[in-house]
């Protein structure tokens, strides 16, 4: 069995965060449990040792970080801080500095958290707090929204703003804390969401919310990022809403997958083994509605998609060779998920 994190509002019938586990032999779920009843625990991360899983939630008017201790797949919370009015929309961990990041979608700043893990306890100790806005209704401030680390170069921060059209990289310092280095622009009304490293080729892969876009960006010259190609993730005459969502890339480097909302679709894209760059070869109904986020599990052989209004997860079968994904089921509930952790 695999265990999944499910994260999720709870502004509904969810009760907070939870725990279920996965059968890689005929792609079931069983054992559906409540870990915290906490609320909007929207995002979670495990440390890479997998000894602790962290989450956003929401405490009384603020937001912060919750850090459980994992012994064989069991939680006990261990430690909570607080830095935010409000609750994060993402959380990122370094271990070498043992420091957590939170993007603040609605703040439009970055927290830095202290995280001991000897005697465990949780400190704010840095906001990083952007300014700006662009051309979509959307737009009207900064929204940042994801950020992290390639695993080639642990130093630079790769941060997400979704209000303001940019990528910004921070250098960071020994105890975690971040200096902003550069400003990567996309074009306007993107929306950069999330991003993908790939495995070993200077390339990074951005999603762009708002204009449904994939955009390719070359990481070759340290000092000058550059947008290499950009992708529509739903069909050009499309005229009806639709928002991008999660970005995922296998550990080979050879697939890229993206959910859609609205649209409720995941596109995949073939990777160029020598240059990064992508080709679409499938976009398959993900047989439910608003696919925040979706996960591959440990040996890749299936792809499982959550979905925060039809409140179900989806399970499809990935072919490794081709990519291409098959449904199998959506047997599953799983109330208002809106992310699919796991260690």
């Amino acid at each position: 069995m695999e265990q999944f994190i499910l994260g999720g509002y709870t502004r509904r019938v969810n009760k907070g965060l939870k725990s279920i586990n996965f059968d890689a032999s005929n792609g079931s779920f069983h054992h559906l449990e409540v870990i915290a009843e906490i609320d909007q625990p929207t995002y979670q991360t495990f440390s890479p040792n997998g000894k602790f899983l962290f989450s956003v939630f929401a405490g009384d008017d603020e937001g912060g970080v919750i850090a459980f201790a994992n012994h064989q797949d069991q939680y006990q919370e261990v430690a909570r801080g607080f830095g935010s009015g409000v609750t994060g929309a993402h959380i990122f961990y370094r271990a070498s500095s043992q420091t957590l990041y939170v993007s603040s979608y609605h703040e439009g700043a970055l927290d830095v958290y202290k995280f001991n893990e000897d005697e465990p306890s949780i400190t704010h100790v840095q906001r990083v707090q952007h300014s700006g806005s662009s051309v979509h209704k959307n737009q009207d401030g900064p929204h940042v929204h994801f950020a992290a680390t390639r695993p080639q170069d642990n130093d630079l921060m790769f941060v997400c703003d979704l209000g303001t059209d940019e990528v910004v990289t921070y250098q960071v310092d020994t105890d975690g804390r971040l200096t902003r280095e550069q400003t990567l622009a996309f074009e306007p009304g993107t929306g950069p969401r999330h991003l993908e490293f790939h495995p070993e080729l200077p390339i990074m892969y951005v999603v762009g919310e708002l204009a449904n876009t994939t955009v390719v960006v070359s990481l070759e010259n340290p000092e000058a990022f550059e947008v290499i190609q950009t992708l529509d993730n739903v069909p050009i005459n499309f005229q009806e809403i639709s928002a991008g969502a999660a970005i995922r890339i296998t550990q080979d480097g050879r697939f890229l997958y993206v959910s859609t909302r609205f649209h409720n679709r995941l596109t995949v894209f073939a990777v160029d083994s020598s240059k990064g760059s992508l080709s679409e070869i499938q976009r398959i109904d993900t047989q439910g509605e608003i696919p925040r986020d979706f996960n591959l599990n440990k040996t890749e052989d299936y792809v499982i998609v959550g979905h925060q209004d039809s409140d179900h997860l989806s399970v499809f079968e990935r072919d490794a060779d081709t990519g291409l994904l098959t449904f199998l089921n959506k047997d599953t509930a799983a109330e208002e998920c809106v992310c699919i952790a796991k260690n």
